[in-house]
């Protein structure tokens, strides 16, 4: 039987605000099987645990920021007032109000959004408080095997609610890469699940080299197959094992909450596999152009290091797209 409410908030806070090095790990961890008994249906301890953390100044810490992804509607508008309040008193809360902020932009003003660096970097390109639709890619084994705590593993994006039929990615791609000569790595066939999303998406087969640390370029053809062409990066850019895991994954419509993800926010937690709608920015915007062109090219998607991909030293992988040219570009950011 689990421990009354108030005294596993009591139990968190007291263990959170030792401050000994002895044994904080075992602390930690009894920390999280506290808030992992109430990760499903436990808004309304969720976010009394938030403002007890608060009151008591141990919230900067991983555990209770992650707990925000846990809150429904009703409870994530009264947390955006609560940090609101106490932002004007002077308490920092500037992590816990950027978790806040991204799922719930309407609950704030817009000089709130001003001082958060996701919104800066999107409204280069977008609006974010009104984004494109977007689709993720969600794995039939739920989140990679890869993520070891519960609040990362349970994160709702991981576990949307996905139609249509299943399909591919990852694996061996069928061409090599003229910049290294090693196997090129299957991303994903878009053509896979055509009538599955509403937006017109291209026939493509997208394939890359996952040692490039730059913007690799590819050419396709009627039939979607990709080419490498020119400019190719530098043999010397990285060296890595191809991924030869395939998942099987469906798409999900991305909900509301969930249309603005920060990588660093989000990292490690959140499923950042998306097709569509606004990029995740590693180190920010980086929109490339067509070759020996002005034309500035489309997002189209975005795989983060996860599910056996791994970019650079653990970041995200953007690709773009270019209709009249039939040109994509993929570009990796990593810190």
């Amino acid at each position: 039987m689990h421990k009354p409410e108030p005294e596993d908030i009591e139990t968190v806070v007291r263990l959170l605000s030792d401050q000994s090095r002895s044994n904080f790990q075992a602390r930690y961890a009894e920390c999280e099987t506290v808030v992992a008994r109430h990760l499903k249906d436990g808004s309304e301890f969720l976010f009394q645990l938030i403002k007890a953390a608060v009151e008591a100044d141990v919230h900067r810490i991983t555990l209770i920021e992650d707990a925000v992804s846990f809150l429904d509607d009703t409870h994530l508008g009264k947390l955006a007032f609560f940090l609101q309040g106490r932002s004007k008193r002077g308490t920092d809360v500037e992590e816990l109000l950027s978790h806040a902020v991204l799922q719930a932009p309407e609950l704030f003003l817009d000089s709130a959004l001003a001082d958060n660096p996701d919104f800066a970097d999107w409204l280069t390109d977008d609006d974010p408080r009104s984004p494109p639709a977007c689709h993720h890619f969600v794995f039939e084994e739920g989140a990679p095997s890869d993520m070891s705590f519960p609040t990362h593993r349970n994160h709702p994006t991981w576990h949307l609610p996905a139609a249509g039929r299943p399909f591919t990615v990852g694996g061996e791609g069928m061409g090599a890469c003229p910049g290294c000569g090693k196997r090129l790595v299957h991303l994903v066939t878009l053509d896979d699940f055509g009538a599955q999303i509403a937006a017109p998406f291209p026939r493509l087969r997208i394939e890359t080299c996952q040692g490039s640390l730059e913007p690799t370029y590819y050419s396709h053809d009627t039939n979607g197959m990709p080419t490498p062409i020119a400019p190719f990066h530098s043999a010397d850019d990285f060296t890595s094992e191809p991924v030869t895991k395939e998942s099987t994954v469906r798409l999900a419509p991305t909900p509301p909450r969930w249309l603005r993800q920060s990588w660093l926010t989000s990292n490690s937690r959140q499923n950042l596999f998306r097709l569509g709608g606004l990029p995740s920015w590693v180190q920010g915007p980086q929109f490339p152009l067509v070759p020996r062109t002005n034309r500035k090219m489309k997002f189209l998607l975005q795989f983060d290091s996860f599910a056996g991909f791994f970019w650079g030293s653990g970041g995200m992988l953007y690709v773009f797209w270019d209709e009249e040219s039939r040109i994509t570009c993929h570009v990796p950011q990593y810190t």
